[in-house]
């Protein structure tokens, strides 16, 4: 079992089962075996360590453990789903090609003031993936990013205001290339 710093092992634990949970609903793990596996916990020590771990996710209701049938069931809440889906959006990034293909990407919205969690949260999520402001809620990058956009949106609710746009000429063109080293 690798080596996990505080609250890591939780995390992983949680992604792992939210994965599962997708996919089939409920996970069912008499005692726990399955997950030991995934985090190759060959001892007891380790084995104590996950227990723990999913009762930390269990008493943050992140997870709900029952019995169905006699078998021991850990299902996803869906504080575990949100849970899991902040853990996506922090790890989400706008991967940088090798080759620019000379299109510019540009992320244009108008989010109402009633929403104004969800839009500096986007434009600080905006600007941590590289995008460049051009102006206050306009942002630009060179690298292909509709999906993780599309993400971003629903992630914060507010896709229906998101404009993504994809074009091969934009004023300022020069200093946004050298912003961005192309």
């Amino acid at each position: 079992m690798k080596k996990h710093n505080r609250g890591e092992l939780s995390k992983n634990i949680l992604k792992a089962i939210g994965g599962t949970v997708f996919v089939i609903g409920s996970l069912a793990l008499p005692q726990l075996p399955i997950i030991y596996k995934m985090f190759d916990a060959e001892n007891k020590r380790e084995r104590d360590k996950i227990r723990r771990a999913v009762d930390r996710l269990q008493n943050k209701k992140y997870i709900k453990k029952y019995k169905k049938e006699g078998i021991d069931v850990i299902e996803i809440t869906e504080n575990g789903r949100k849970e899991v889906l902040k853990y996506k959006l922090d790890e989400i990034k706008i991967k940088e090609q090798k080759r620019w293909d000379g299109t510019w990407r540009m992320i244009m919205f108008d989010i109402p003031e009633k929403h104004k969690p969800a839009r500096d949260g986007l434009t600080l999520k905006l600007i941590r993936m590289g995008c460049a402001p051009i102006q206050k809620s306009v942002f630009v990058t060179p690298y292909e990013c509709e999906k993780e956009i599309k993400f971003i949106g629903e992630y914060f609710g507010v896709s229906k205001y998101i404009i993504f746009l994809e074009t091969d000429k934009i004023s300022n063109e020069d200093s946004l290339r050298g912003e961005f080293e192309l």
